[in-house]
């Protein structure tokens, strides 16, 4: 089983965001544009300084946002886990993007990984 998320703090990682749209020779225009079925890794942030349960959200290598920190809580412990022997959680990601002409980009990202209870 698959657990569908909304990633957050999108808003603070609008850099990586840009560079996942850049590095596919996508511009962001005022219309919108998406990036449907993008690997996403999820990456244990034990060190984070505002949540040790933190877990952030990379797409092709640039941090676009967050797991929520409800969530966070419970997929924190079986990540580092994870992480710790080597490998990382992959799931399927979804960008969306949209200049609002002033330069402003906002954006939206959506994740499907596995439910926190299925990892080891």
């Amino acid at each position: 089983m698959d657990e569908q998320i909304e990633v957050v703090g999108e808003t603070y990682n609008i850099a990586g965001i840009k560079k996942v749209f850049r590095g596919r020779g996508l511009p962001i225009p005022a219309k919108g544009i998406e990036v449907n079925d993008a690997e996403c890794i999820l990456v244990p942030e034990p060190w984070n300084e505002y949540d040790v349960n933190a877990v952030a959200v990379t797409i092709d290598g640039h941090h676009v946002g967050h797991v929520p920190a409800e969530l966070a809580a419970r997929y924190s412990a079986p990540l580092r886990e994870i992480a710790r022997s080597g490998f990382l959680v992959t799931g399927v990601g979804r960008i969306w993007a949209k200049d609002d002409g002033s330069g402003m980009v906002r954006a939206r990202v959506t994740i499907l990984i596995p439910e926190a209870d299925l990892l080891p």
